[in-house]
């Protein structure tokens, strides 16, 4: 695994700007593309990786979500997320972002070429973060969710998180970000400041409510239960 301090000069905008190239190298290479991101194309016949479904090894372990072996080009993708489309795309996603911040300073920095940057579900080092930044500016490219109509009548962010799903339900459908999920849309708009910074990220197992929308809910159960009596 790569320190903090190798990739810390990855900053936001710099990692955005990758996923724009790659987006726009393969357009060009294929003549153009509906959406939703065909990443599985991108990682086997643009980028010429092998990908691997597998539950053996390190990923007998379902907390592994997915890796990348830059020695035999593989993109290994965890059996248990096969049937779950959004979390194999991402996966798929995240590892081409590996690929494309990570893998000249692994090969430069890192001495055993055999070993596996795998994606954890919930160990978050920087490296990670950026793929995971990646992935989403990969699959949801800022341009195309600013140009949609749903961004273009959202004057104000949304600052609970049911009109954050549903803002989110709408861009997704507009944008026909098909292969990702719904909790995958309301990170990225976070991300892009199009709903409010008080909505938490969301895991995808749960939602999550911001504290101030928490707050809101309790009181609005705790009438409930007083009418109630």
């Amino acid at each position: 695994m790569l320190p903090d301090a190798a990739v810390e000069a990855l900053v936001d905008d710099l990692v955005e700007e990758a996923a724009d190239r790659l987006l726009e190298d393969y357009k060009t290479s294929i003549g153009g593309f509906d959406y939703p991101v065909p990443v599985e194309s991108i990682a086997e016949h643009f980028l010429g990786y092998d990908l691997e479904i597998t539950n053996e090894g390190l990923f007998a372990d379902p907390k592994f979500l997915g890796g990348i072996s830059f020695e035999t080009n593989t993109i290994f993708v965890n059996a248990s997320v096969e049937d779950h489309e959004g979390r194999y795309s991402f996966t798929i996603a995240h590892e081409i972002g590996h690929h494309i911040l990570h893998k000249s300073l692994y090969e430069e920095m890192v001495v055993d070429r055999s070993q596996i940057l795998c994606r954890e579900e919930k160990k978050k080092p920087l490296i990670e973060r950026q793929a995971d930044r990646f992935a989403a500016a990969l699959m949801m490219p800022r341009a195309v969710i600013r140009r949609s109509q749903a961004a273009l009548k959202n004057r104000r962010p949304p600052s609970s998180l049911s009109k954050a799903i549903q803002f989110a339900k709408e861009i997704q459908e507009e944008c026909h970000f098909s292969n990702v999920s719904l909790s995958a849309v309301v990170n990225r708009l976070k991300d892009l400041d199009l709903i409010d910074q008080s909505i938490p990220y969301q895991t995808g197992v749960r939602w999550r409510m911001g504290y101030r929308s928490s707050l809101k809910y309790r009181l609005y159960k705790f009438l409930q239960r007083i009418r109630g009596g």
